[in-house]
């Protein structure tokens, strides 16, 4: 087998795996909810993931030197603290929704 083939066949099984794995990790996050309130906010962040997460894989590949380094700074930060805003969130609701207390709605930033 060619190497060129060798390498198409890793490339396009590795982002199909890749691909798979998002999906069922979000389907297994959004079945783990405990309520409609997280389940709602859950559903929006894995949509706002699946918009962030293939943009930034696109400008990696399109930028040129050095830019394509660059972007690593701005969404490893936003993603950091995305995710520790947005589990801080998510328990919020699963205590109130224990406690059958409603929170103010917020957007997730």
């Amino acid at each position: 087998m060619a190497p060129e083939m060798i390498g198409l066949i890793g490339a396009v099984g590795g982002t199909l795996l890749g691909f798979l794995g998002g999906v069922y990790g979000t389907w297994n996050s959004i079945q783990q909810t405990n309520g409609p309130r997280e389940r709602t906010f859950v559903v929006k962040l894995a949509v706002l993931y699946w918009i962030v997460v293939p943009i930034f894989v696109v400008l990696v590949f399109v930028l040129p030197d050095p830019w394509n380094y660059y972007i690593w700074l701005p969404y490893g930060l936003w993603l950091t603290s995305t995710i520790r805003r947005s589990a801080l969130r998510q328990q919020a609701i699963r205590e109130a929704e224990a406690r059958d207390e409603s929170l103010p709605l917020t957007e997730v930033k």
